[in-house]
This record gives C-alpha cells, sequence and structure tokens, in this order.
C-alpha cells in the first residue's frame, strides 16, 4: 500500500515551516489561513504548541490538490470603544 498523506496527521515544526513555505505563505499569513492567531501560528512554527490533526490535513490537502490559499486581510481589532 503507498504511503498516503491523509494518514500522517502529526507533523514537526521543521514540517510545518516546509508545508507553509511550499503553499506560499509567511507565518503571520498561514495563522490567518488556518484561522488561528498570530502567536498560536508562531507557536506551531516554533513548537511550543501541538499542530492539530485538522490544520495538519488542511495544509497536506492544499498542497497535494495544488490549492493556492486565499488569505484573509489582517484587521485591526477594535478597542471596543466607540
Amino acid at each position: 500500500m503507498d504511503h498516503n498523506w491523509q494518514q500522517d496527521r502529526a507533523i514537526s515544526p521543521g514540517e510545518y515551516r516546509r508545508l507553509i513555505k511550499q503553499l506560499g505563505l509567511n507565518t503571520a499569513q498561514a495563522g490567518r489561513w488556518l484561522g488561528i492567531g498570530t502567536r498560536t501560528a508562531y507557536r506551531y512554527r516554533d513548537g511550543e504548541s501541538e499542530i492539530p490533526a485538522a490544520h495538519v490535513l488542511l495544509l497536506r490537502a492544499a498542497i497535494a490538490h495544488d490549492i493556492k490559499p486565499l488569505v484573509p486581510r489582517w484587521v485591526k481589532p477594535s478597542n471596543g470603544s466607540g
């Protein structure tokens, strides 16, 4: 049986960096695309937080299907006043 990208649901920080680079994303862009905060994206990159299987599968699926991620623009959070 051939290796299937869907079977490996855990990756190292180095593999995370390689995958987001392969998708043409920097760390902050990857965070926005995955729907997580920038700090969390950096924690994934630096090995400070485990990368959830859903994020691993999404990154690998995008590569496997040659999908170019559309990254939402960064919007400055409101401070709640106004």
